[in-house]
């Protein structure tokens, strides 16, 4: 059963241009975030959302140095957000300063490992006149694009593009 289908995933403009911002601030780097969302009957509405204190902002994409490790916090960041913050659907995010919305391939194995869950990129606000593109590069029109992976109850993953809807408050 695919987690992604007939379900809309919604962002506040405010939240939404918030994220987009923190990940201009930081190009060209990669940050990592979790995103928390409230689940309605068939849609979630993303309410907050913090930078992962756990990865550092890197250049490129790392793969974990343990996976294990990865996984079992992830787990626990998961358990301790939805107890103290009682919230319904946590997701990990990072930035894509490249401005492909697509999975990268140690995105890809990280969800491997995990065999089920969802990746969220977000691409930055960086507009043709901005000082840190650099000769050559495109202006970054700034969006997030989710990625459903389960590889639980199939050889073949699931991987089903999650497009969020940005609503005003």
């Amino acid at each position: 059963m695919s987690g992604a289908k007939d379900f809309r995933y919604l962002i506040p403009d405010r939240i939404f241009k918030e994220i987009t911002n923190r990940a201009a601030e930081v190009y060209p780097n990669i940050e990592n975030y979790w995103i928390f969302a409230d689940r309605k009957e068939n849609f979630g509405i993303v309410n907050k959302f913090i930078v992962n204190p756990d990865l550092r902002k890197t250049k490129t994409h790392v793969k974990p140095r343990s996976w294990m490790r990865y996984k079992k916090s992830k787990i626990y960041n998961m358990r301790k957000f939805k107890q103290e913050l009682g919230v319904d659907i946590i997701w990990q995010a990072h930035t894509h300063p490249s401005g492909n919305d697509k999975l990268h391939p140690i995105d890809k194995k990280i969800l491997k490992y995990l065999s089920n869950g969802v990746m969220i990129i977000i691409i930055p606000n960086l507009p043709e006149n901005d000082p840190r593109l650099r000769s050559g590069d495109l202006p970054l029109k700034p969006h997030l694009v989710g990625w459903y992976y389960d590889k639980r109850y199939t050889k073949k993953p699931i991987i089903e593009k999650m497009v969020f809807e940005i609503i005003q408050e």
